[in-house]
């Protein structure tokens, strides 16, 4: 399974963005390989449809899951259209933090 993470910077110890439009990279992890690649986000200073920017963004990765403290609801209406699964946090941490506390979830 491949997860999507908003983050602020590059890598899994970057802290998580708060919310998907504005964030300046995706961070896209696979929790078979453990391996990730990250993903600037062009949307990162517009003015305007930085959500959908990022949408677009994601649905051109095989990511299935998006992670995310904030999301707004144009971004959310097209993910949900197109069968993205979406999980909402309302804790801060680095993207690794987020993505061990949603694994260990999934574990349950």
């Amino acid at each position: 399974m491949k997860i999507a993470i908003p983050s602020t910077g590059k890598d899994l110890a970057s802290p998580i963005s708060e919310t998907l439009g504005r964030t300046p990279y995706i961070i896209v992890y696979d929790n078979i390989s453990e391996a990730f690649n990250t993903i600037a986000n062009p949307g990162f200073q517009s003015k305007d449809g930085s959500g959908l920017m990022a949408v677009d963004i994601l649905l051109q990765t095989d990511a299935g899951v998006l992670l995310t403290k904030e999301i707004g609801r144009k971004a959310y209406s097209a993910l949900q259209a197109e069968h993205f699964k979406i999980e909402l946090f309302d804790l801060g941490g680095t993207v690794k933090s987020v993505l061990n506390k949603y694994l260990k979830k999934q574990e349950k």
